[in-house]
């Protein structure tokens, strides 16, 4: 029987709230936590089977210091994900239903709250209730693809990066986490200014959060050195929280309910069409 988004949104839903609930949360050099197994099994292998073709990704500017020639992107609004094939289009309305739903928000919030109270000035009572609105956003990163390291805009609250590798081989090409080393950052040779504080795993179906912060004394420095020659593509999924809403990335689960109503009315009319006249 095939899933509805509903019913696949429900079962991600569920999954992915067990998962942030049991994953390690470190404070230092800022708060953040990384994921295993985010997806059920099965939906993770069905959204890598039904990812958007290359040439339906997208260029256009990004951070001004990174080598963007190599990486291109895919928003994932509902009119984007609207353009899929129907074989994938439920399957993605449902994962992407659960990953902006706000239970996840106020989840992943409280895991992360010592640097949100930082950041905010609030109570930890308050934090699962901090802006987050989330834009999630597939990403090809191609050989050549480097990424300084750098903290966010303020505008991110909360960036969640998910992996999508088919196997362990790329298991090298994780994003890390950096210390400033004090006195100037070297604009030539960046490698020189940071010491590296955790390099994430890039493992099949699983992911990174943090939270952004750039002030005088905590700033959430990441990047990625540069992609070396017969890496391949590296796939992902930022689903970073901002604190500011934006058109397009909501309503996953209404856009199944109006395609249910055009099919509806659709059958509707052919079978009235071929009632005998009285």
């Amino acid at each position: 029987m095939v899933e509805s988004a509903r019913e696949i949104s429900a079962r991600v839903l569920t999954h992915l709230l067990a998962r942030v609930r049991s994953a390690a949360v470190w404070n230092e050099p800022f708060s953040h936590t990384y994921f295993e197994d985010l997806f059920p099994a099965d939906v993770y292998a069905a959204l890598l089977a039904h990812l958007p073709p290359a040439d339906r990704y997208s260029t256009g500017p990004r951070e001004p210091n990174a080598s963007y020639q190599s990486r291109t992107f895919y928003n994932l609004t509902t009119d984007r994900v609207r353009r899929f094939p129907a074989a994938g289009r439920n399957l993605w309305r449902g994962a992407l239903a659960a990953l902006t739903g706000p239970e996840l928000k106020r989840c992943l919030y409280a895991r992360l709250a010592s640097d949100l109270i930082r950041r905010y000035g609030v109570e930890e009572a308050a934090v699962p209730g901090l802006p987050g609105h989330p834009r999630p956003t597939l990403y090809r990163d191609g050989e050549g693809f480097e990424i300084p390291p750098h903290p966010d805009t303020l505008k991110k609250v909360v960036t969640l990066h998910l992996y999508l590798p088919a196997d362990l081989s790329q298991i090298h090409l994780g994003t890390a986490l950096y210390r400033r080393k004090p006195g100037p950052v070297s604009r030539g040779d960046w490698q020189t200014s940071f010491t590296v504080a955790r390099q994430f795993e890039f493992r099949p179906n699983c992911g990174y959060a943090f939270v952004v912060n750039d002030c005088a004394s905590r700033q959430s420095w990441h990047g990625r050195e540069r992609l070396p020659t017969g890496s391949g593509v590296r796939n992902t999924l930022l689903n970073t929280f901002y604190s500011e809403p934006r058109q397009g990335y909501s309503g996953y689960l209404e856009e199944e309910d109006e395609t249910l109503e055009q099919v509806s009315s659709t059958q509707a009319r052919h079978a009235e069409r071929g009632r005998p006249s009285q």
